[in-house]
């Protein structure tokens, strides 16, 4: 990869980035915009489905994200972050995409995985910065922002995914191994349909707290730089906004 990506979306576990931030990554490549995800595990230790399986959906998923690459750092799924040197490939992926833009999953989740991955992933950003670490030119990501998957967290921004809902909701759809509600095999907590109304819940929730029909949620460490004071997404012509908290 030659050109420098403008965001790179790290997921612990094939279909994360889908499920945290996949509208908004919709948003960035219908703008034109490079956009690539990272996963650190192939998902090996799910319940259901295998890992042939599991690439299958991801190349699918891949497409509907309309991404410019999916990479995967080969991480043990379920042991991830529990080798300090698994900090390494995230540092190397980062100095060779060089992103203004990296998202990570916030680091408290009752995933381990998930928790570790944001820990690593925030801490990778850094030390991709100093030469002396790793192998590469350093490259230090403009930003750092981490998406919402189990644990709920009081955004710093919310971006309003209404126009994109629906093919987010195919991205999800394409693992059907993990999320296909079926009467045979193994049950879990995510292949139910509570867990995708959840989904569509929290969207709807985080929507209305910036009167949009479906939003995602981020949260940044820091203050947020702007040149002028930030102006609300308009409804298109002749159409009532959704229903906002603040409104």
């Amino acid at each position: 990869m030659t050109d420098p990506l403008d965001i790179l979306a790290f997921a612990a576990h094939p279909d994360d980035a889908e499920i945290g931030c996949g509208g908004s990554l919709l948003l960035a490549t219908d703008q034109g915009r490079r956009v690539a995800v990272a996963d650190m595990s192939a998902g090996e230790m799910s319940t259901r489905g295998n890992v042939t399986l599991r690439r299958q959906e991801t190349e699918a998923a891949s497409k509907l994200l309309g991404l410019s690459a999916r990479l995967s750092l080969g991480l043990p799924d379920g042991y991830i972050g529990a080798d300090p040197a698994h900090r390494l490939p995230i540092i190397d992926i980062i100095r060779a995409t060089r992103p203004r833009i990296v998202l990570a999953p916030f680091w408290e989740d009752r995933h381990p995985d998930h928790a570790a991955a944001g820990k690593l992933v925030r801490e990778a950003c850094f030390f991709a910065g100093v030469g002396k670490i790793g192998s590469g030119r350093p490259h230090r990501p403009e930003s750092v922002y981490y998406y919402m998957l189990h644990h709920p967290f009081q955004p710093t921004f919310v971006i309003d995914i209404t126009t994109v809902w629906e093919r987010k909701q195919a991205a999800i759809a394409a693992y059907a191994s993990q999320f296909q509600a079926v009467d045979d095999g193994p049950q879990t907590a995510i292949n139910q349909t509570s867990f995708s109304r959840f989904l569509e819940a929290r969207s709807i929730y985080f929507g209305a707290m910036v009167g949009a029909a479906h939003g995602e949620a981020f949260y940044s460490p820091g203050p947020i730089a702007l040149n002028l004071f930030p102006e609300p997404v308009n409804a298109p012509p002749g159409k009532l906004p959704a229903y906002g908290v603040w409104r």
